[in-house]
């Protein structure tokens, strides 16, 4: 789902400051494969100011996306505050000087936003989505904790290790006994 909805024709733009706004909502979020990100609704501002080549640009995010809690895998919601400022310049050809200084060419004079919209939200996401304390999904809770006790009481690895030991070529079992002493 690729739209004009968020380019903006930088080239034809008067000099000055200029506002613009979108509404993020499930559809746009869903219109990107691989995600993490199934739905929501951000609203996007974005604060233009044009003084000859140079465009600053300000963005501000607020409102909400639904994604899955890394621990128990349930729906969970995140909430989006962020801004981030970025500098677009014209030149020949496009490329990303650095995080906030971005080269479109002049030719052209467009600017797509529609990515860069998405990864701004995506960096403003915590590294672990997780629920608040207890509000994970108990079942799964106690699936975790199950697991994990097993493991430490050494029940899950003895296994591995019967079951190892089993599937040992005989000639290699001289070695394993010089290796347990």
């Amino acid at each position: 789902m690729h739209t004009d909805q968020y380019k903006l024709c930088l080239r034809t733009l008067s000099e000055g400051d200029h506002e613009y706004s979108w509404l993020l909502e499930d559809k746009y979020f869903q219109s990107f494969e691989a995600n993490g990100i199934e739905g929501g609704e951000v609203e996007v501002h974005l604060h233009l100011h044009r003084m000859g080549s140079i465009f600053n640009l300000t963005f501000s995010y607020n409102g909400v996306v639904d994604t899955t809690c890394d621990r128990c895998l349930d729906p969970m919601e995140i909430d989006i505050e962020a801004e981030r400022e970025l500098i677009v310049k014209f030149g020949s050809e496009y490329r990303e000087e650095s995080d906030e200084i971005l080269v479109i060419p002049e030719l052209d004079g467009v600017l797509d936003l529609e990515w860069l919209l998405y990864e701004d939200i995506v960096l403003s996401l915590p590294m672990q989505r997780l629920h608040d304390e207890g509000d994970c999904n108990e079942e799964m809770m106690e699936i975790i904790h199950g697991v994990q006790s097993e493991e430490v009481d050494g029940t899950a690895q003895d296994a591995g290790e019967d079951e190892e030991e089993s599937m040992i070529d005989e000639r290699w079992a001289a070695l394993k006994e010089l290796k347990r002493d």
